[in-house]
């Protein structure tokens, strides 16, 4: 009632069931009238054996083999119903309008809990059953992570590359978050690369701005936060060379009342793109 009547978030009057084992994930047609899987209840979820909430996706795409059966993948960062808090997202205390981030950290023995790429498999016959659904990380990178993006172009197929924001895990206290490394991961031949910020400094979400038509070629920009100087950069990256000594293309110093908060959202838009 006090989300509806505006005096907390909305994202507040949700709440999640600790005593379930599973997550419900809703597949929704497309195309319903045009679905080989005629005689799937949609209304049905498929419970992933895992007690996850997912936070950002980044890509999903689809693969038919022969016979008609589905294997749907789904990369997307997600946290433990234990961890989530709706009252203090990534930190912030919507009452005081403070920010936070040990709260959004842990001890060592419970990081499983904290937000991280995950790879969600499931597995439809021909008439919509699930066969098979799996949580497993993302290309085994087990650090704490969020905001994964992808080359847009490649939105809805199959992608070689995700980015996103993780830890370094290299401080002493706040380990988990903020975030001060972007990573990169070959979904391919599942290597890692990452490029990372200096001390006390602190990155938000990734952005990629396609360039060309290889899913690789591009910009990945970035927000530098300064802790010591309480400054924002704007930083920009060639995602070919995550992980190479040069692989900062620039940094441009943000005016300091135009500071991005962390956690922020972006987008990138052509301005040759007419499509609405």
């Amino acid at each position: 009632m006090t989300a509806v009547c505006g005096l907390s978030p909305m994202i507040s009057a949700l709440s999640l069931n600790p005593n379930k084992p599973t997550s419900p994930i809703y597949l929704l047609p497309r195309f319903p009238t045009e679905s080989t899987n005629a005689n799937r209840d949609w209304k049905v979820p498929i419970e992933a054996p895992s007690q996850m909430w997912v936070l950002h996706c980044g890509n999903a795409f689809e693969e038919k083999d022969r016979n008609g059966n589905v294997d749907i993948q789904i990369q997307a960062s997600g946290c433990s119903y234990q961890w989530f808090n709706f009252q203090k997202m990534f930190g912030y205390d919507w009452k005081t309008g403070k920010l936070d981030p040990s709260m959004m950290n842990v001890k060592e023995k419970e990081k499983k809990l904290v937000t991280h790429l995950v790879q969600v498999s499931i597995q439809l016959d021909t008439s919509g059953t699930c066969q098979k659904c799996g949580v497993k990380p993302l290309n085994k990178w087990d650090k704490s992570s969020d905001f994964p993006v992808i080359n847009q172009n490649f939105s809805g197929s199959k992608n070689s590359y995700v980015y996103a924001a993780t830890t370094s895990g290299s401080r002493q206290s706040l380990q988990h978050f903020p975030f001060d490394t972007v990573v990169k991961l070959n979904t391919v031949d599942e290597s890692v690369s990452t490029w990372s910020v200096g001390n006390r400094r602190f990155i938000g979400e990734p952005i990629f701005v396609p360039k060309g038509t290889e899913e690789g070629e591009g910009y990945l920009l970035v927000v530098e936060y300064a802790v010591s100087t309480q400054r924002c950069y704007l930083v920009i990256l060639d995602p070919k060379r995550i992980g190479m000594a040069n692989a900062l293309l620039a940094k441009l110093e943000v005016p300091r009342h135009l500071n991005f908060p962390l956690g922020f959202h972006g987008f990138w838009a052509d301005s040759n793109n007419q499509t609405s």
